[in-house]
């Protein structure tokens, strides 16, 4: 079971947002001269070909110069694999993730060795809001406040530079982003940056539920750091003096600080390792199969038991995480319809004569169940992988084959595994 969680602890690392930085985190004065000049920017950093790169990352840069000049990266995107049962936190949704603070030319050299590209964008900011800003990162990267409460969608390392952004501003203006051009869902959103990983979205869209699909808010979309880089170049900070009402842009300059040429991202999965290909071939397989049982009036049990416990085991962590999680998207999941741990009776009970009437009635329910799951497919109330329908075709196919038979006399009705020249 643990192996089944770390494979589901990839899918989502994000989910896709992870927006992850694995460089050491360095402890930094926590104070500094205000008479110097800084330079505040944002810094986002494009996806690479790793599952935990293809959203990208984001960073605040922050530079002085003079003779104590430093060039630091505040980074929202770090966590440690060794604080205890990682593997379970995350997929709890209690993965407590880090600002970690070092020097800019160490930040680079990941993303430099992958090939992503580099976008810098200075802000506008005034002196004493930059200064402000500066403090207020140095204080939130101290020991006692570094650590905060990770969200894949809601707050990760490219919100928490916003929203720090925007805290400083308040007091003399506030942040406009314009409305975007679009509300897509945040599945779409995911699946713009991670189609060409097809098991990947397969699992997204297989732990993920209904909330991933209502249409998500320019402020929403903003958990992907290039959408936040966008954001940014066409934001204004808009103030008031004197009644008289000021917009300035809130990005000053932006350049590339690298720039490959090419992205890291790997070509679309080939169509036959695809999900959907290999449930299909499981499909014509299970149909085979169900031809020779009605041919000899009999349940190949073998089969039942392969394909329904492999449902129970992924029903585990699909009712896992609607029940357990507190991942904000798991909580309504429509998959738990056809995918759930009462599969376990058609996998183990078949074999129990005095339980083939318990193993029926799951039948019969598991029709209804995937009959319901069917309508909110029909209607869009969840979106889900094509991947997933072969699977379902499957799981009817079955359940119509074992009613069908079990209507048969005793003395006909034989279990493939059981049955015996007599």
């Amino acid at each position: 079971m643990l192996s089944r969680f770390r494979y589901l602890f990839v899918i989502i690392l994000l989910l896709q947002a992870a927006c992850l930085c694995a460089q050491p985190i360095s402890d930094k004065s926590d104070t500094v001269a205000v008479d110097d000049d800084l330079r505040i920017s944002l810094v986002t950093c494009y996806p690479g070909d790793k599952i935990y790169e293809l959203f990208g990352h984001t960073a605040i840069r922050v530079q002085r110069s003079g003779s104590d000049a430093f060039d630091w990266a505040f980074n929202y995107g770090m966590f440690s694999f060794a604080s205890g049962n990682f593997v379970y936190k995350f997929t709890a949704g209690q993965t407590d993730y880090m600002l970690g603070v070092y020097d800019f030319d160490d930040f680079m050299v990941d993303y430099v060795m992958r090939g992503s590209k580099v976008v810098e964008q200075e802000l506008n900011l005034t002196p004493e809001d930059k200064r402000q800003l500066l403090d207020a990162l140095i204080q939130n990267a101290r020991p006692e406040n570094r650590v905060y409460r990770y969200n894949f969608l809601f707050d990760n390392c490219a919100t928490r530079p916003r929203d720090m952004i925007e805290r400083v501003v308040q007091d003399s203006g506030t942040v406009q982003y314009g409305e975007g051009h679009e509300m897509p869902s945040f599945r779409m959103l995911i699946h713009r940056y991670a189609d060409n990983y097809s098991w990947f979205m397969f699992g997204v869209d297989l732990a993920l539920g209904h909330e991933l699909d209502r249409p998500a808010s320019w402020r929403e979309q903003m958990f992907v750091p290039i959408l936040l880089e966008e954001a940014c170049r066409e934001a204004v900070i808009v103030g008031f003096s004197d009644t008289i009402r000021t917009e300035l842009p809130l990005v000053s300059s932006e350049q590339v600080l690298f720039d490959p040429g090419s992205s890291p991202v790997l070509p679309p999965t080939p169509w036959y390792l695809t999900p959907h290909f290999i449930g299909l071939v499981l499909l014509l397989i299970a149909v085979g199969v169900t031809y020779v049982d009605r041919q000899y009036r009999r349940v190949s049990l073998w089969f039942d038991s392969v394909f329904f416990g492999l449902c129970f085991l992924g029903s585990v962590i699909i009712y896992f995480l609607v029940f357990f999680s507190e991942h904000p998207a798991t909580t309504i999941n429509y998959n738990a319809l056809w995918l759930t741990p009462l599969s376990l009776i058609a996998a183990a009970l078949p074999y129990v004569r005095s339980m083939r009437g318990v193993v029926r009635a799951y039948h019969v329910l598991n029709l209804v169940a995937i009959l319901l799951f069917l309508i909110t497919a029909v209607f869009g109330i969840q979106h889900y992988n094509i991947g997933v329908y072969p699977l379902i075709a499957t799981s009817a196919l079955r359940s119509v084959n074992y009613i069908v038979l079990y209507r048969v006399s005793t003395r006909t009705y034989k279990p493939a595994s059981l049955h015996r020249n007599e």
